[in-house]
C-alpha cells in the first residue's frame, strides 16, 4: 500500500553540460512532502535504469533488508545491493541534481533523461530504451491482464 502522494507519468529533461537534469516538478512536490530535499538513487539491477525515490522509498528498502535474518547472506546481498549502493543527491535552486558518472553510465544516458512513476518511487531512463521498456510492459500487461488482482486483505 502506497501512503501519500505516487509518483505518476513520464517526463523527459534535458541533461546540461554539467551533467545536471532538472528533476520534474511534480517529483519533487511528492519528495519534498516526504519531508526531505533529497533524491536517493542507485543503479537498477534488472534494466539499464536509475532507480529512485525519496524518504519513504528508502524506509521501505531498509525494512525489506531488516526483514531477513541479519545473519544470513540474503540479508547481506540486499543490503549491499538496495542500501550500500544507494547515494543521496541534493537539488540545487533551479531543482536539478548532478548524476553521478557511474550512474550515467549505466543507464547510457547522454543529451536527455527520462523519469517515469511507478508509484513509490521513479525510474530514470535513457529515453529511447524507456519507449522500447514500456512496448514490452504494454504487451506483457495485455497477455496478463486477467491476473491483475488485488491482494487479500488490500486495494488494487
Amino acid at each position: 500500500m502506497i501512503v501519500g502522494r505516487s509518483f505518476l507519468a513520464t517526463f523527459t529533461n534535458k541533461i546540461d553540460s554539467k551533467g545536471r537534469v532538472s528533476v520534474p516538478a511534480k517529483f519533487r512536490e511528492i519528495l519534498e512532502a516526504q519531508g526531505s530535499r533529497a533524491l536517493y538513487c542507485r543503479a537498477s539491477f534488472v534494466a539499464p535504469a536509475i532507480a529512485a525515490g525519496g524518504a519513504d522509498w528508502m524506509a521501505t528498502l531498509t525494512q525489506l533488508v531488516e526483514g531477513h535474518d541479519p545473519s544470513s547472506e540474503m540479508h547481506d546481498d540486499f543490503a549491499y545491493t538496495l542500501l550500500g549502493e544507494t547515494i543521496e543527491l541534493t537539488f540545487d535552486p533551479e531543482g536539478r541534481v548532478a548524476l553521478p558518472d557511474e550512474l550515467v553510465a549505466h543507464a547510457k544516458l547522454s543529451e536527455a533523461a527520462s523519469f517515469v512513476g511507478l508509484g513509490g518511487y521513479f525510474e530514470i531512463w535513457e529515453p529511447r530504451a524507456l519507449e522500447i521498456r514500456k512496448i514490452q510492459a504494454r504487451r506483457a500487461a495485455s497477455e496478463r491482464r486477467g491476473l491483475l488482482r488485488p491482494k487479500i486483505g488490500g486495494a488494487a
